[in-house]
């Protein structure tokens, strides 16, 4: 029976990372063994945010490793697409992870650095072509140490999604909208391929209802389904969970998990979904972006953010395009964003970039979004 332990932070991440990790020292041993600590740095900000992996974690982390008797430790990731390849660095130096692995003497590894494995035809779920960091087959364990995230194509980004780090980058987009299970396929697909010895969520954020926690488990779908439970969504629901189960990755029913540690009913994290967000602050805004990815839709959702409390003297009708081969119609009240809607963008407002960066996005809505709501 697939095991997650779940253990409320109290006397240090340490200690609480040592008695939450006992489940799994028969199946995890480092002694004599190379260890890649995999975090969630998607971009440059505070793990307060939600959106990375808290450092003191991964420094609790390396710890552990080394009393458990790891000879080589590292960290390592490989930043979202929608950051500028000149950026990728400032993802470990603004998160602070570069100050820990100075601290604990251990390098830290930019995958997209090189080197890489290619794929070609590897299966109908995946893109013809794509590159996978060498990184992700070259250590003897893998901690994959995610942040849980709500997301627009996939619902929840946790443990399985997180992998998509060891992705080259330039490869990234290519991975969401592929075959016919789209990025839940992909996603599956590439977990098949790299496979982590011991999966820890980090439930740290302010922006949790119950912060300061942790998850972790040996069966990456098993913490997926938990942890997804835990913000209020059945699992089943998650078709990313769903095809991990049925590829024999791990366990997605609750009632077939041994959850040790605290109980479960105490623990519930604070989410809202992306279409409900929209909803609520938007409710005059329609999004057609069934077939965008993350190097837009995650700048899309910042820039909404800043600017939601501006535009409060009215409320007209604006629909916003993202994505290849997308149906939205072209109006007066129509914003095309990235260079996927170029071909159907015509006279109409239209962003470039593949992706547009953060504040390109944020610069270009909140001047588009006013022009519409208030000269309209």
């Amino acid at each position: 029976m697939s095991i997650v332990s779940i253990r409320q932070i109290q006397d240090g991440i340490l200690p609480t990372l040592q008695i939450l990790l006992k489940p799994f020292a028969s199946e995890v041993v480092l002694e004599g063994k190379s260890v890649l600590i995999k975090p969630n740095l998607v971009e440059p900000e505070h793990y307060t945010t939600g959106q990375t992996t808290n450092p003191a974690l991964v420094e609790a982390l390396i710890v552990w490793c080394r009393q458990q008797g790891a000879t080589s430790i590292a960290i390592g990731e490989g930043p979202n697409y929608f950051q500028p390849r000149s950026a990728l660095r400032e993802c470990f130096i603004e998160t602070g992870i570069d100050d820990i692995a100075r601290r604990q003497n251990v390098p830290w590894i930019l995958f997209d650095d090189g080197p890489f494995r290619v794929y070609k035809n590897h299966s109908p779920r995946t893109p013809k072509t794509f590159s996978v960091s060498e990184h992700a087959f070259t250590w003897d364990h893998i901690i994959n140490v995610p942040v849980p995230k709500p997301h627009y194509l996939t619902r929840v980004s946790i443990g399985m999604k997180n992998l998509k780090g060891f992705i080259r980058r330039e490869d990234k987009p290519s991975f969401h909208h592929v075959g016919t299970d789209g990025i839940h396929g992909s996603v599956t697909e590439l977990n098949l391929l790299i496979r982590p010895s011991l999966t820890v969520v980090d439930c740290t954020a302010p922006v949790h209802k119950n912060k300061n926690f942790l998850l972790a488990s040996t069966d990456i779908v098993a913490c997926d389904a938990v942890t997804t439970s835990l913000m209020g969504i059945n699992p089943r629901e998650i078709r990313t969970i769903r095809l991990g189960h049925e590829a024999g990755l791990g366990e997605m029913n609750i009632a077939k998990i041994d959850i040790q540690g605290d109980d479960l009913k105490n623990f519930k994290m604070n989410f809202e979904q992306p279409e409900d967000y929209l909803k609520r602050a938007f409710p005059h805004l329609k999004l057609c972006a069934q077939t965008a990815c993350s190097g837009c839709l995650i700048p899309l959702f910042s820039a909404l953010h800043r600017i939601e409390n501006e535009l409060t003297e009215k409320e007209e009708e604006t629909t916003i395009v993202l994505g290849k081969n997308n149906s939205g119609r072209a109006s007066n009240r129509t914003i095309f964003v990235g260079e996927c809607t170029k071909v159907i963008a015509e006279d109409n407002t239209w962003l470039s970039g593949c992706p547009p960066t953060k504040e390109e996005m944020f610069e270009f809505l909140r001047e588009q979004l006013h022009k519409i709501n208030f000269n309209a």
